[in-house]
């Protein structure tokens, strides 16, 4: 036998499918709001460990900071002890010059000659002394000028006075000292 449906099976078909329509929408709608919060608490922990970096490299930095103003100030002191200690090498090196020329002297002056004052400018020597004649200025003169330490001798003055009743020679006389090549030392260095 032939059945004829009567009911209106069309539109129960319609409402299904529009609660089916409806029904994914809804589950999109579900799927994408999920989504979307994921995302945002994804984003926001990484949102959170770059501000917590970023705390952590403002510290650093700060301490970099101090650490380069230490640095700047260690450089400033190492170059004023740098600047002293190439003064003191310069003492160094002429802290015997004066008492070399003192010994020369001392091993040249004959025994009829006397100083009164010895001064030291420098590289140039000035003596002032009195002597019994003009021959022991004379002898003094040349074994100064033998001498390798001394050049450019000249006498300034020379003249003759009474001291106790004695006669003597009073003198001043300049010297230039020989100063070393330094060119020797540059080179062992």
């Amino acid at each position: 036998m032939i059945r004829i449906n009567l009911l209106p099976y069309r539109k129960e078909r319609r409402q299904q499918e529009v609660i089916q329509h409806l029904s994914y929408v809804a589950a999109v709608v579900v799927v994408a709001i999920l989504i979307i919060i994921g995302l945002n608490t994804y984003i926001s922990g990484v949102l959170s460990d770059l501000q917590a970096e970023k705390a952590h490299l403002q510290q650093q930095n700060a301490k970099l900071s101090k650490k380069i103003g230490e640095l700047t100030g260690l450089d400033k002191l190492r170059s004023d002890v740098e600047s002293k200690l190439a003064l003191i090498d310069r003492l160094q090196e002429g802290r015997f010059e004066t008492l070399n020329a003192l010994h020369e002297v001392a091993k040249l002056i004959p025994e009829n000659v006397w100083f009164l004052s010895a001064v030291d400018r420098g590289g140039q020597l000035q003596y002032t002394g009195f002597a019994e004649s003009n021959k022991a200025v004379a002898n003094f003169m040349r074994n100064l000028d033998k001498s390798l330490l001394f050049e450019h001798i000249s006498l300034q003055v020379i003249q003759r006075q009474i001291i106790n009743d004695m006669p003597v020679r009073s003198f001043k006389l300049t010297l230039d000292r020989v100063v070393e090549k330094k060119s020797n030392k540059k080179g062992k260095k």
